[in-house]
C-alpha cells in the first residue's frame, strides 16, 4: 500500500477519528473477513464505546478477535441482545446483516441511527476520485487490475472495499489526490442509499443471477446492483458491457455518461495475460476502459498485463504435479460462474463441485455437464448443511449421469480421489457453483483447505486405476 509521509498520515489519522468519542456504538457483525475487524479497530482508536455482537461464537471469530486483542471492546457472541439496539448511539450494519433484522427494527424504532462501514467511509474520505466496481461476478480481478494499471505508471492509487482489504484501515493512506478503487457489493451499495453515493467512475460488470437468499427475487437483487449509477451526474461515467443485454435496457435509465466495451470490438489486443477464459477478457476490457479514462497509454496497459496475477480463489492456478494441473475457483458460488470456469479449459476435467444453496437453479450446469464429455467426473462435497448439493444430485439422477459422480464428505477427500482418478494433462477444478458455510468458515477458507489439501499431495502417490464408490443410490 502506497503511503502519505508519516507525519501527515498521522495528523490526517487524528482528524478522521474525531467526531466518535464517548459514542456508545454496537457493531451487529463481526464476521470473518477484514471489515468488521477494521470498523470495530477504527471506533475503538476514537474513544467510542464499541460492543461487538454477532451470532457466531467466540470460537468461530476466534481469528477476528486475535486483531483486537488490547482495544476496549466489550463482545457478545452467539447472539444478540435487544437492550443493546435500545441503548446506543450509532449502530453498525455489516453487509451480511440482513436488512428486515428484527434487532435493526429495534434500533430503528427507538430513533438510533445504523450506519455501515462504508458509510463511514465515504463521508470521510478526503478524495473524491472514487472508482467503484460493482456486479455479480468479476468485481475483485477488474478492481484488482485497476489498481495494478494504476500503480504500473506510478498513480496514487488505494484499492479497498469488499475485497478483505477494510476501507476504514485505508482511510489514513487517502489524501484528497488519490485515487480510490473500490470493490463493492450490493449490500453495501444498498447501506449508501442515504448517502446518495455517486462514484467518479462506475463499473457494472454483469448482473446475473445470484443471492436468492438474500433478495425476494432477481429483479430486486438488479435494483440493488443498479444503485451504482442511481446518484451519478452527466459529469460522472459510468463503464458496461455491450454484451449483456440487460444492459441495453438499464442505459435508457442512466444520467452519466456511458463507456461501452465488447469482445467483439475489441479495443487492445491482448497477447500476454495470465487470466484464463473468456469471461476475464470482460474483466480486462472493463479495467482498460478505465484505464484509458485516466489517459493510460495501451503500450503500458500492455506491458502492465503481462506481470498481472490472478486475484486468489479465481481460476488461481495451485500447481501441477505428475502433468495434473489443479486450479482454486472456489469463488464461483453460483452455476454460472461454475459453467465460465469450465469453458475456460479444452483438457479433460475433474471437478469438485457442491455446497449450500443460495435458491439457485442447478437445471442448466448440469444439462451443459451432461453434454460435456471432457468432464470425467464430479465430485460432490455433501453436508447435512448442503442443499445445493443434493439438488445438484436430483438433476443428476433426472439426467441418468450419476454414475459420473463421486460422493465426498470432505475437501481432502476430495483431492485424494482426484489424484487416484487424474491422469497427465488433466485439469483438477474445485468451481463449486454453491455457498460453502457448513463445511468452511466461507468461500476463501474452502479455497485455503483446498490448496492446502493439493500442497500437501506427496509425490509418490500414484495413479490409481482402482474402483471408487459413487456412494449414490439410484
Amino acid at each position: 500500500m502506497k503511503t502519505i509521509p508519516k507525519k501527515n498520515r498521522l495528523y490526517q489519522e487524528k482528524q478522521l477519528l474525531t467526531g466518535f468519542k464517548e459514542k456508545r456504538v454496537v457493531i451487529m457483525g463481526l464476521g470473518l473477513n477484514q471489515g468488521g475487524v477494521g470498523t470495530a479497530r477504527f471506533l475503538a482508536r476514537a474513544g467510542a464505546k464499541v460492543l461487538v455482537t454477532d451470532l457466531k461464537t467466540e470460537k468461530e471469530l476466534t481469528n477476528s478477535i486475535k486483531q483486537l486483542k488490547g482495544l476496549p471492546i466489550d463482545y457478545v457472541l452467539g447472539r444478540h441482545r435487544k437492550k443493546d439496539f435500545k441503548n446506543a448511539d450509532l449502530i453498525i450494519q455489516n453487509p451480511g446483516v440482513l436488512n428486515n433484522s428484527q434487532y435493526l427494527a429495534i434500533a430503528k424504532e427507538h430513533k438510533i441511527p445504523i450506519e455501515t462501514d462504508m458509510g463511514i467511509f465515504i463521508r470521510l474520505c478526503p478524495s473524491q476520485d472514487i472508482i467503484a466496481v460493482a456486479g455479480t461476478k468479476g468485481k475483485s480481478t477488474t478492481a484488482c487490475l485497476i489498481e495494478h494499471l494504476f500503480r504500473a505508471v506510478n498513480k496514487n492509487v488505494i484499492l479497498a472495499g469488499n475485497i478483505g482489504i477494510s476501507v476504514l484501515d485505508s482511510l489514513p493512506y487517502i489524501n484528497q489526490e488519490t485515487i480510490v478503487v473500490l470493490e463493492i457489493s450490493s449490500w453495501q451499495l444498498e447501506g449508501l442509499k442515504k448517502h446518495r453515493f455517486a462514484p467518479k467512475v462506475g463499473i457494472l460488470t454483469n448482473i446475473l443471477v445470484d443471492h436468492l437468499d438474500r433478495y425476494h427475487s432477481f429483479r430486486q437483487y438488479s435494483r440493488a446492483e443498479q444503485l451504482i449509477y442511481r446518484y451519478q451526474s452527466k459529469d460522472d461515467f459510468l463503464v458496461l458491457n455491450q454484451e449483456q443485454k440487460i444492459f441495453k435496457q438499464i442505459a435508457q435509465k442512466v444520467k452519466s455518461k456511458i463507456i461501452w466495451f465488447s469482445k467483439k470490438k475489441k479495443i487492445l489486443k491482448i497477447t500476454e495475460t495470465s487470466l484464463i477464459g473468456e469471461h476475464n477478457l470482460d474483466n480486462v476490457l472493463a479495467a482498460t476502459t478505465v484505464a484509458m479514462l485516466y489517459n493510460i497509454s495501451l503500450i503500458k496497459i500492455r506491458k502492465a498485463l503481462k506481470n498481472f496475477k490472478p486475484v486468489a480463489h479465481r481460476l488461481e492456478f495451485v500447481c501441477q504435479k505428475k502433468g495434473v494441473r489443479y486450479y482454486n475457483d472456489s469463488t464461483a458460488t453460483t452455476p454460472d460462474a461454475c459453467l465460465a470456469a469450465l469453458n475456460s479449459f479444452g483438457q479433460p476435467i475433474i471437478l469438485i463441485l457442491g455446497g449450500k444453496d443460495k435458491k439457485m437453479c442447478f437445471k442448466k450446469l448440469i444439462e451443459e455437464i451432461a453434454k460435456n464429455r471432457k468432464i470425467k467426473k464430479i465430485i460432490l462435497l455433501k453436508h447435512p448443511a448442503y442443499s445445493g448439493s443434493e439438488k445438484i444430485l436430483k438433476q443428476a439422477k433426472r439426467l441418468k449421469i450419476i454414475n459420473r459422480f463421486i460422493i465426498v464428505s470432505s475437501i481432502q477427500e476430495a483431492v485424494k480421489i482426484s489424484v487416484k482418478l487424474a491422469e497427465k494433462n488433466d485439469i483438477v477444478l474445485l468451481s463449486p457453483a454453491t455457498a460453502s458455510f457448513g463445511m468452511f468458515q466461507n468461500e476463501f477458507d474452502r479455497g485455503r483447505q483446498f490448496i492446502k489439501a493439493v500442497k500437501g499431495l506427496k509425490h509418490q502417490i500414484q495413479n490409481s486405476k482402482s474402483q471408487i464408490s459413487t456412494n449414490v443410490q439410484n
